[in-house]
């Protein structure tokens, strides 16, 4: 078990010239372009946005970072590197991700499928070489994978004139987020695209789904905490309970089809309107209805959590310190999910002011809030029996291309 902490505060080459640097050995010569993206944290409302809910998510000084030059045969060759993880050599041939000889290759793969038929990226493309290398651990709740795609994103569409403008950056968390719903089995928050492309990182980004809009409150660190993520082991990937989760949001988005709105927040009386509808459903003899007792829990689950995310959002703005703490520590509703449980309670008891799952259902890190006058002795004390890593503030998504001679 051990301290991980982050390499730009060590004066390490920043990632993105680590990332030119490996391109070009490995390819023998040097990329078109680079870009880099800051790993996600999430503080309240992960799992509601297909409901039309809020999320609340910052940066991390923590980044991945992409570079890429072009090929001429029509394959898709990624070369990934993460601490604590096995580097990866993949291929998916180009147009047809489905094919790809590994998981992240169909992730990616799908991803530059996606830009070139959304007009992005260039349908005269004739395959790709992409260097990722990324400085967030995986398991570590801080959405590595999705930094990486965010960075990709940027990277392949360096030439955009439009490149820094908000809507021409939601548009590509937007594909992101579709290439991963489509292509991997490793899918998660599209908020973590959202804020990674357009969060500045001096707040907390707050997502609202019912209107699409990012605004910012006030980082939780000016109340005299700092940020920690704990788990019992970096280093890997973890896919959670995403079936249980798709399983959840294919029911929000089928009844948002039925009631003929875009969020299931925008219809009155939504529990009880949803139950009558499953429970109609089930009448008539349609086995795949979730029962009237699973549809309750699951609106009433999105709509609590984003009562909550709102709340979270007022205390910050507000600087009501308790508040903002209390939110934190009330209970997930695991609707039906696993929770490291255990895990918030050890955190607590060893020091931390507040504690929750760092990504409800998909990883079973937690992210812990400790007094800066105690941070220090929490972290040396967590790390003697788990991997910790301190979350530091980030700055946005960006270009990295090395200035002209």
């Amino acid at each position: 078990m051990s301290l991980w902490t982050d390499p730009t505060a060590q004066h390490a080459t920043p990632v993105a010239e680590r990332a030119r640097t490996a391109h070009e050995k490995r390819t023998g010569h040097a990329p078109a372009h680079v870009a880099s993206a800051p790993a996600t944290w999430i503080l309240a409302g992960e799992n509601v946005d297909h409901f039309g809910g809020a999320t609340l998510i910052g940066l991390s000084s923590l980044r991945a970072a992409v570079a890429f030059s072009p090929r001429d045969d029509h394959q898709l060759v990624f070369a990934a590197s993460a601490p604590a993880s096995e580097d990866v050599v993949a291929t998916a041939p180009l147009g047809e991700p489905a094919d790809a000889d590994h998981p992240l290759a169909k992730r990616w793969g799908g991803l530059v499928h996606q830009l070139i038929q959304r007009q992005v990226l260039s349908r005269d493309t004739a395959g790709l070489d992409v260097t990722v290398i990324s400085d967030i651990p995986l398991g570590a709740g801080l959405g590595a994978l999705w930094a990486a795609d965010s960075a990709m994103c940027l990277a392949l569409a360096a030439g955009h004139a439009e490149l820094n403008e908000a809507p021409f950056r939601a548009r590509l968390a937007d594909i992101a987020s579709q290439a991963v719903d489509a292509y991997s089995s490793l899918t998660g928050l599209r908020s973590r695209h959202t804020a990674a492309l357009r969060a500045s990182g001096t707040g907390i980004a707050v997502i609202d789904y019912a209107d699409g809009s990012l605004t910012e409150a006030p980082h939780p660190g000016r109340e005299g905490v700092r940020f920690f993520s704990v788990a019992e082991k970096f280093g890997e990937a973890d896919d959670g309970e995403v079936e249980r989760i798709a399983a959840h949001r294919a029911f929000i988005d089928a009844a948002c089809a039925n009631f003929g709105v875009t969020s299931l927040r925008k219809l009155p009386d939504a529990i009880d309107r949803v139950v009558e509808w499953v429970t109609a459903r089930r009448t008539v003899g349609d086995e795949t209805a979730p029962t009237p007792e699973q549809a309750r829990a699951w609106v009433h689950f999105c709509e609590a959590e984003t009562l909550r995310s709102m709340a979270v959002a007022k205390a910050l703005r507000s600087r009501h310190t308790n508040d903002l703490f209390s939110l934190v520590n009330s209970p997930t509703e695991a609707r039906g999910l696993t929770l490291p449980d255990a895990l918030v309670e050890l955190c607590k008891t060893r020091g931390a002011v507040a504690a929750r799952p760092a990504a409800t259902g998909t990883s079973k890190a937690v992210l812990a809030l400790v007094s800066v006058r105690t941070a220090d002795e929490f972290a040396r004390t967590m790390a003697k029996d788990f991997d910790i890593v301190e979350i530091t503030p980030g700055r946005t998504a960006c270009l990295e291309d090395a200035p002209a001679d």
